[in-house]
């Protein structure tokens, strides 16, 4: 993340704002791409693969070479689509400044075919996923963004140009996927690496993997019709401001994802396990982790905007983006509340409350959001973000809850309205007190997020659920037994 920030200050810096913009309008147009073509198989796979991994190999083999297919089919036929389509979005889409169509047009296709390639790296991360084995794709993912990053600022301190960085780009993505296909043969065959087909495979899967695919469509149109607004109505460089204000936000999102990612083969094979006691007890417990931990990260980027993106771009930049990203971390906050009940919902067999409530929130949300980013720009962007997941509070909880697991809705409702409550009484009496004050340099920035924290802790260990909190006393007796015998 420190190499991703300074990289953006030098390719603004060195590049322009239209280069900043093409460069993360690609990154956007791949992310809508792979999200319509994870197809429900990526999901599929973690739970196939955590049920059958050690019982059945025959089944896992032609699973792999079956969904593998689809990936590398669609990287080609998606890789010419745009190839063809770059020239057209050039010039009828994108609002250029100051670089000329050749050179947009040459990116959008180098970039846009190159970073397809996480298509079927999606695919082998969930392979990892499935058999609990996050630390290899962990450990490719960051090295290989370490690389990009690094390099790109070698690259520009070097003297080097657009065309450099886009060549640099290339070889990263290149690297990362040769990477996955390498640690994959760690557990599985090269046979089963193997692209083939199986209609057994498709016939056996195609229900739960439909029903997946429709969630994950519906999602995708409403977390990312703002920056598809954004990036007609307004010039290429502010898709870019917005698109790293948005990615930065997400980041947040990393400790519940990570979450939620190690839960799901969990709880699979928990509930086919039909051991339903511990299966709760482990939603209770990572319910709570979620929502009290995430609230420190997302609570620290209103804290950390101006200072950082002021050293990012520049002070007006900062400021345009103050309140946008605010409303964004509420927003991702909301979501990382959804996690653990999302996967659950999956794992219980249950997709298809997800997939009805994205399908009704087109009707509901979507024109909402339409004319708010309309209205107020980036302001509305953060605005659309907490709506949609209001929405969900308010359609998709109770079917999770009532169906899945067998609880009252209220009992959910009030639980995030404490932590709701929580947020307001410390870091929204830290603004307060700020705003008061009028100070609002980085030290005043540090203490008043710092004493925030502390408040917010305090009210939140006595808040937790026993299993957390048990499991906390466990952790801190387990500590004081190490030190003591260092010691």
């Amino acid at each position: 993340m420190v190499l991703g920030f300074v990289a953006v200050k030098y390719i603004f810096k060195q590049l322009g704002e239209d280069a900043l913009g093409i460069i993360y309008f690609t990154n956007m147009i791949n992310g809508l791409i792979c999200v319509v073509l994870e197809m429900g198989i990526c999901s599929t796979t973690v739970r196939e693969v955590s049920a059958y991994f050690r019982s059945d190999t025959k089944y896992i083999e032609n699973l792999i070479r079956t969904f593998s297919l689809f990936y590398w089919i669609a990287f080609v036929l998606l890789g010419v689509t745009i190839y063809f389509l770059s020239p057209i979005l050039v010039e009828k889409w994108i609002n250029l400044k100051t670089m000329d169509i050749a050179t947009a047009t040459f990116v959008l296709r180098a970039l846009g075919i190159s970073s397809l390639l996480s298509l079927p790296k999606s695919f082998y991360v969930s392979l990892f996923r499935g058999i609990q084995r996050m630390e290899f794709n962990n450990i490719n993912d960051v090295i290989t963004s370490g690389l990009q990053q690094f390099g790109t600022i070698l690259i520009l301190v070097a003297g080097g140009n657009l065309f450099h960085v886009v060549y640099w780009f290339i070889a990263c993505h290149s690297f990362n996927i040769l990477g996955y296909l390498i640690c994959s043969l760690h557990f599985f065959s090269l046979k089963a690496l193997l692209p083939g087909y199986s209609y057994d495979i498709v016939k056996r899967n195609f229900g739960f993997a439909s029903r997946m695919l429709m969630t994950t469509i519906f999602s995708m149109v409403h977390t990312q019709v703002d920056k598809i607004i954004i990036s007609k109505l307004l010039p290429i460089g502010v898709v870019g401001y917005y698109s790293i204000a948005y990615g930065s936000v997400s980041k947040g999102g990393l400790l519940g994802g990570a979450i939620s990612q190690a839960s799901f083969p969990a709880f699979s094979a928990l509930s086919r396990a039909g051991n339903r006691n511990k299966l709760m007890i482990h939603y209770r417990m990572l319910q709570d982790f979620t929502c009290y931990t995430t609230v420190l990260l997302f609570a620290a980027i209103p804290f950390c905007v101006m200072p950082l993106f002021s050293f990012m771009f520049n002070e007006k930049v900062a400021s345009l983006l103050l309140l946008p990203m605010t409303l964004l971390s509420v927003g991702f906050y909301m979501n990382g509340t959804l996690k653990i009940p999302y996967v659950f919902s999956l794992a219980v067999g249950k997709p298809g409350i997800s997939a009805r409530s994205n399908f009704y929130a087109l009707f509901v949300v979507l024109p909402i959001t339409v004319f708010l980013v309309y209205r107020w720009g980036l302001t509305g962007a953060g605005l659309s973000l907490i709506l949609y997941h209001f929405f969900m509070y308010i359609y998709g909880i109770p079917k999770i809850c009532i169906e899945c697991l067998n609880f009252s809705f209220w009992t959910w409702y009030l639980h995030i309205s404490k932590i709701f409550m929580l947020i307001g009484i410390s870091y929204g009496s830290a603004w307060i007190a700020m705003a008061i004050i009028g100070n609002y340099s980085i030290p005043s920035l540090t203490a008043a997020y710092t004493g925030a924290s502390i408040v917010f802790m305090t009210g939140s260990y006595l808040m937790i659920g026993e299993e957390l909190r048990g499991r906390f006393s466990d952790a801190v007796q387990t500590l004081k037994a190490i030190f003591s015998k260092t010691t």
